[in-house]
């Protein structure tokens, strides 16, 4: 059973990345004590503790709290609502692949477009034999106030340009199929450290084939985004089935 302690940390934290997510907003002790009814001074002893553990942290230009790579860790594992896929996201999902597909390169592609179309992010697709790999919605990561500095921006459109590093980002997990959600400095390449990157593989003849996943700002939706990819990930290993029978 949790003590009210842990509870009271968990719902500030789960407000505070909720809320920050939404507005990209460094997020106040007086909006979330209104939120959850508690007495300001009670919020400010909650945050202090939570920036202690390395959950939030204190922006130099705000007297807020955001997220930290370790919150959004603990959040994504602990916290996050589990949801599905909304009936309409499912339908235009499989209004896609209904459509007459000719080839498996023609699924690599739609299912980039598809995953940066539903999830307002950039959408990738690894190509199961030639390496090949199929990108999305770049346009969204200028969209993202995170990348309003022109350097960090630069470094991370040029680094999606260049279809090397995607290879070898999305190959690393070439092994596994199930997904992975890595957040900032999990990230092994500093271009990356800004953003999060959740893949999920798909199999072909049994194994895993290839890769699909979402790159974009480490404050994402994702109670939308992990079963968008997750369902995406199963569509096409059922597609890639019945194109190799």
């Amino acid at each position: 059973m949790l003590t009210d302690t842990y509870k009271r940390e968990s719902d500030v934290l789960d407000m505070i990345i909720r809320t920050y997510v939404e507005t990209a907003e460094p997020v106040g002790s007086r909006f979330v004590a209104r939120q959850l009814g508690f007495s300001s001074a009670t919020i400010r002893n909650v945050m202090a503790d939570l920036e202690e553990a390395g959950l939030i942290m204190h922006p130099h230009t705000s007297a807020g709290r955001i997220p930290t790579d370790k919150g959004y860790r603990l959040y994504i594992d602990s916290l996050m609502r589990k949801r599905t896929v909304s009936e309409s996201i499912a339908g235009t999902i499989r209004q896609q692949y209904e459509a007459t597909i000719r080839s498996l390169e023609d699924v690599m592609e739609r299912t980039s477009r598809l995953i940066s179309s539903l999830t307002n992010q950039v959408g990738v697709a690894l190509y199961p034999t030639t390496g090949k790999v199929y990108l999305d919605g770049t346009s969204h990561i200028i969209e993202q106030p995170e990348f309003k500095d022109l350097k960090k921006l630069y470094a991370i459109i040029k680094y999606l340009e260049e279809k090397t590093n995607l290879l070898n980002l999305l190959s690393e997990e070439s092994f596994n199929d199930g997904l992975t959600v890595h957040i900032g400095d999990e990230n092994h390449l500093s271009y990356l450290k800004e953003c999060s990157v959740v893949t999920r593989g798909y199999r072909l003849r049994g194994k895993p084939a290839g890769r699909l996943g979402v790159i974009g700002p480490k404050r994402m939706v994702y109670e939308k985004v992990i079963p968008t990819i997750e369902l995406l990930g199963d569509m096409v290993t059922g597609i890639l089935e019945e194109l190799d029978g």
